[in-house]
């Protein structure tokens, strides 16, 4: 591993596993609170809300405090944090309290991604692409084991059983602080040294607003992902499927997104950045149709393909963000993972109240949109970064033909 990628990748895969262990079990905790506190399902909507806000939208405040106060230390102390918080979910005495833990535990999980993903990217690395998607699936295995690991503690001490991801948290946390303090820094100053002698992708002008035109190609795409997850199931069964179908093909589905994720970072590096992200976004329009208007083994074919063109953009489209703006890797990385995050529920929403209009397969057919607006944004990232690069070489020969000529 460490030939092929720098230490602090498969440091961060760890890193990001666990703090999606410890953060994503809270699906099989709700119904034994519903049973124990009484919770209504409104109740329950809320506890989410905060923990969805906590999570997404305050990423770019950490991102900003990473860049300031260094990433290794953001991620140690994030991941004590979360495990310590959540593994105490389970003694809640009361709706607020419920409530106060999670919102404290999202904090923990917005304090990690920009900082992980910072150390992670590894600036200058012609593998970046490629750490960038192995630290996404990281993240996937985590969040699928959380609800296993935690469901089985709670069989055998009920909801005391929380506290069996306390220390999963720790015990890396600790890991973390010994491991990571020598890695970053060698690797930091091999990082600067690769960025003072080669050229880097992000230009000073127009950085924001290709950053800005990132975002909106990755709301674009999670506006795409969140609504055709969240009624994939119910659509099935409105064909004429059972509702177990349903269940399995939308695992399909989650499993070829993280193949996306795995082979969009590499693939992203052999080629190019937005040609991937374009590339694959373009690919959703006619990859869709085609789901929609099939059936049988054809259709399931057709949706494993479609999750590998949606999981690829999920690297490609964070690593071209810090790319973008290389001097605030951080933020950038918090302003795509939380802000691009955000639109996911209210699309599903959206997509929800068309279907109540009309029909469910109107609703998902409107989808089919939501890549082209990925793909426009994309594009015209690419034209306002040429420009960029080009005014930027109009302003270097100016100030190189306005300097007086050195003596010999």
């Amino acid at each position: 591993m460490s030939k092929y990628l720098p230490r602090a990748v498969s440091l961060m895969a760890l890193a990001h596993l666990t703090i999606e262990l410890c953060n994503n079990f809270m699906p099989v905790v709700y119904p034994v609170l519903i049973t124990t506190m009484g919770l209504t399902y409104t109740q329950v909507g809320l506890v989410v809300l905060v923990s969805a806000v906590g999570s997404s939208l305050l990423q770019p405040v950490f991102g900003y405090l990473s860049d300031r106060w260094g990433a290794p230390r953001m991620t140690v102390l994030s991941m004590a944090w979360i495990g310590v918080v959540m593994g105490l979910v389970g003694f809640a005495w009361s709706y607020p309290s419920l409530m106060l833990l999670v919102g404290l535990g999202a904090l923990g999980s917005s304090a990690f991604h920009p900082a992980g993903a910072t150390i992670a990217s590894t600036p200058g690395s012609k593998r970046r692409g490629a750490a960038m998607s192995i630290f996404s699936v990281s993240g996937n295995i985590g969040t699928a084991l959380s609800p296993l690991l935690v469901a089985a503690a709670i069989w055998w001490w009920g909801l005391s059983g929380t506290l069996v991801v306390l220390p999963f948290g720790l015990l890396v946390s600790l890991f973390l602080s010994r491991q990571l303090r020598a890695t970053h820094q060698a690797e930091s100053t091999a990082s600067l040294n690769a960025r003072s002698n080669h050229h880097q992708p992000g230009l000073e002008n127009g950085a924001l607003s290709g950053l800005a035109l990132i975002i909106l190609a990755v709301m674009a795409r999670s506006w795409f992902q969140f609504a055709l997850i969240t009624y994939l199931p119910e659509w099935i069964r409105s064909q004429g499927g059972s509702l177990a179908a349903g269940g399995q093909i939308l695992a399909l589905f989650l499993l070829s997104l993280s193949v996306g994720s795995l082979t969009g970072g590499p693939l992203s590096d052999r080629i190019g950045r937005w040609q991937v992200f374009a590339v694959s976004l373009g690919l959703l329009v006619p990859v869709y149709w085609l789901f929609m208007t099939t059936s049988g083994p054809w259709q399931l074919a057709i949706l494993a393909g479609l999750g590998i063109l949606v999981g690829s953009t999920f690297p490609v489209g964070l690593v071209l963000a810090q790319e973008t703006w290389p001097n605030r890797i951080g933020l950038a990385s918090a302003l795509v993972m939380g802000l691009g995050w955000a639109p996911g529920g209210l699309g599903a929403s959206v997509t929800g109240f068309i279907a109540d209009r009309y029909s469910l397969t109107v609703g998902l057919q409107t989808l089919i949109f939501a890549p082209l607006v990925g793909v426009a944004c994309v594009l015209l990232y690419v034209v306002l970064q040429r420009r960029a690069k080009v005014a930027k070489k109009w302003q270097v020969g100016v100030m190189e033909g306005l300097s007086p000529p050195r003596r010999k």
